[in-house]
């Protein structure tokens, strides 16, 4: 088998770094819909079973590990996400939960959902699909009845008296938050000032209060030209931490983008403007280094946040540009401080120590595309999945293998996943 490092393989998670991160182990598909009237045959980059690969192994996978890991498990997974017509994450999830006892609340945001007004046959293809697929996991007792999506933008939240700020602040803590950006976290709706970072922001701020770990799925487009204002946020983030413990940390962060310690300064400048791994990894651990500060920030609700999955794969072009990031934040005890007449509050540092491994994580990214060529079990499993996802959806299958055997960037054919097993 060859090393994760070499070739970007997509082995499940190292067993060792995932125990430490959440603990010792403890102890049917749902039927396709019915009353549309045709099958589908729009395909996205979703459809590719290469995101197949992220919906089983690190969303499904490290969600039943929170689960399985807290002393009471309780029977609601509350799940926060940006589902297309089809609720593909919410399926993968349920099926996963249903085998635990567990059912999901959901709760989220999409703008090109209406409410139905009427029957099936007056709404359009989405709509059809949507009111069916919600259907389905209601009848096989999936979701619960507070189960909502609303037809906002995810960046609504962002906005003071929104509806969707409002509708968020009426919500509980989640357990799981699935910021699944079809494009990258600098991105402003139109007529919108803020952008996808400043929901992030509101997410975390509503997420501050947990009282038990919780899970932070982040799927984004990565790309030079693409880091705006989460990307300066980035690289200042690293540069005060470079700052506070420049041996520790920075001979860590060197060794993550492969570069040489003693010309690390000059290696940060070439990786951000590259589009290789190095920028890659670079970005991944900005983004934890922003979600360390952040908690790092709250003296009385701090969060240990660890960097539980990373992955990175092709949409756009011939270079991995979209990241999948699990990060696993982990509320920790309150503090107190003594009394005092004001003045500065001195908190305790972990934060450089905490970075250091981030970037040891980091170095570990993940090259899907790499993995599916290289293995066949993998591949075969992604597609396997994805085959029977797309059914369960409504989709024509043969009209899928056809979008698939001409796709631009990975073409995949069944005929020959099956011929590379036998």
């Amino acid at each position: 088998m060859m090393s994760a490092q070499d070739h970007g393989t997509s082995e499940p998670e190292n067993e060792e770094d995932l125990r430490a991160i959440f603990g010792q182990l403890v102890g049917a598909d749902i039927d396709a819909p019915s009353g549309l009237a045709s099958k589908r045959r729009g395909f996205l980059p979703w459809h590719h079973p290469v995101k197949q690969v992220v919906r089983d192994r690190q969303w499904a996978d490290l969600t039943v590990r929170l689960i399985k890991a807290r002393a009471t498990q309780g029977d609601t997974l509350r799940y926060f996400t940006l589902p297309g017509a089809d609720l593909l994450d919410v399926r993968v999830l349920a099926e996963k939960c249903s085998a635990i006892n567990v059912r999901i609340e959901y709760f989220g945001f999409n703008s090109g959902y209406v409410a139905a007004q009427g029957d099936l046959t007056e709404l359009n293809e989405d709509q059809g699909a949507w009111i069916s697929a919600e259907s389905a996991l209601r009848q096989a007792n999936r979701i619960t009845g507070d189960a909502v999506i609303l037809p906002d933008r995810l960046e609504d939240i962002a906005i003071n008296n929104s509806q969707a700020a409002e509708q968020l602040r009426l919500r509980d803590i989640f357990d799981v938050v699935n910021i699944d950006a079809c494009d990258h976290l600098a991105y402003k709706p139109t007529g919108r000032d803020v952008c996808t970072f400043d929901a992030l922001n509101a997410i975390l701020k509503h997420q501050m209060v947990a009282k038990r770990p919780w899970l932070l799925f982040i799927t984004t487009r990565v790309h030079p030209d693409l880091l705006g204002q989460p990307g300066l946020e980035f690289q200042r983030a690293i540069s005060e931490n470079l700052r506070a413990s420049a041996e520790q940390f920075g001979g860590a962060l060197a060794e993550a983008i492969g570069a040489d310690p003693t010309r690390l300064l000059a290696a940060l400048a070439g990786a951000w403007a590259s589009t290789d791994s190095s920028f890659l990894k670079l970005y991944t651990i900005g983004l934890g280094k922003f979600l360390l500060q952040f908690f790092h920030a709250q003296p009385n609700l701090p969060a240990l946040v660890e960097l539980a999955s990373a992955y990175a794969y092709r949409v756009h072009g011939d270079q991995p540009d979209m990241l999948a990031l699990a990060f696993r934040i982990s509320p920790e005890a309150q503090r107190a401080f003594p009394a005092n007449a004001g003045g500065v509050t001195v908190v305790p540092s972990l934060e450089p120590q905490r970075a250091v491994k981030l970037a040891e994580r980091a170095q570990r990214l993940q090259d899907l595309d790499r993995a599916m060529e290289a293995e066949p079990d993998l591949r075969s499993e992604a597609l396997r999945n994805t085959e029977s996802l797309l059914r369960s959806a409504n989709y024509d299958e043969q009209a899928w293998r056809d979008w698939l055997a001409a796709h631009p960037q990975r073409p995949m054919t069944v005929d020959e996943v099956v011929v590379e097993l036998s």
